[in-house]
């Protein structure tokens, strides 16, 4: 594959990603979420010879609040249900790109 064809493969694989489950939170969306951060503030880059994805915290500075255990008694001691969801979401793309390319992602 050219260099071109790896960087559309990447675009495709986050615009197909952040249509579904693996930003958060699909489930709300419309109702108590408006999809910020899946639609505006998930990026990505070309930078050299890497392709870079990241949450611009100028459009979602509640982002990383999105990726841990909530704390506060307001909850109850329920489980955040995106917690990890960032990890998931770099493995899952990995995953994608190297099945796509046929090999291993490091």
């Amino acid at each position: 594959m050219t260099r071109k064809e790896i960087v559309d493969l990447c675009i495709t694989i986050v615009e197909d990603m952040r249509k579904t489950e693996w930003v958060p939170n699909p489930r709300t969306r419309g109702k108590t979420s408006t999809g910020e951060m899946a639609f505006n503030a998930l990026k990505y880059a070309v930078l050299g010879d890497r392709f870079v994805i990241w949450v611009d915290d100028s459009v979602a500075p509640y982002a990383p609040y999105t990726e841990y255990p909530w704390l506060a008694q307001r909850w109850n001691n329920k489980k955040n249900p995106n917690e990890g969801w960032w990890e998931r979401f770099r493995e899952e793309f990995a995953r994608r790109l190297a099945a796509e390319l046929g090999g291993t992602i490091r």
